[in-house]
């Protein structure tokens, strides 16, 4: 029996999806903006791009990098490691209509975290998001001064 992973801490995990009143396109600009995503990320993680497809983040527990691939016809971002399950994820935003879309997230954070704190990150992330989202959309549609 490997005694190391028996005494592994779980890896916690989290899965939420949240209905925004703004065009997929516009959320997944927001989200695809890696220079201002703690516009929108809870406090306590901060990310940063270190590579074409690399991003730095730190969380609970140090500085972690993944792997990041962006779907632009999907409408998707993944993250990860392929030999770590800690601090991986997947990000859709979906089309439901002109001017509303669905962002659905799952993620894996850092081993010992618990779940339940996890989920309630990734619910503020997306609320967040949301608001973010609409705020640039409100931005866009307002008339520019003469």
């Amino acid at each position: 029996m490997n005694t190391e992973r028996a005494h592994a801490a779980p890896v916690p995990r989290a899965e939420r999806t949240r209905s925004v009143p703004a065009d997929a396109e516009a959320v997944f600009d927001v989200v695809t903006d890696l220079e201002h995503l703690s516009s929108w990320l809870p406090e306590g993680v901060e990310v940063e791009r270190c590579g074409a497809h690399v991003v730095r983040l730190w969380v609970r527990g140090g500085i972690v990098e993944r792997r990041l691939a962006v779907d632009w016809a999907n409408l998707s971002v993944t993250w990860g490691d392929p030999v770590s399950p800690a601090c991986t994820g997947v990000l859709r935003v979906l089309r439901l209509s002109p001017g509303r879309c669905a962002v659905s997230a799952c993620l894996t954070g850092p081993a010992g975290l618990p779940a339940p704190r996890l989920d309630d990150w990734l619910v503020r992330a997306l609320d967040a998001l949301a608001a973010r989202a609409n705020g640039l959309v409100g931005e866009r549609s307002r008339p520019v001064p003469a």
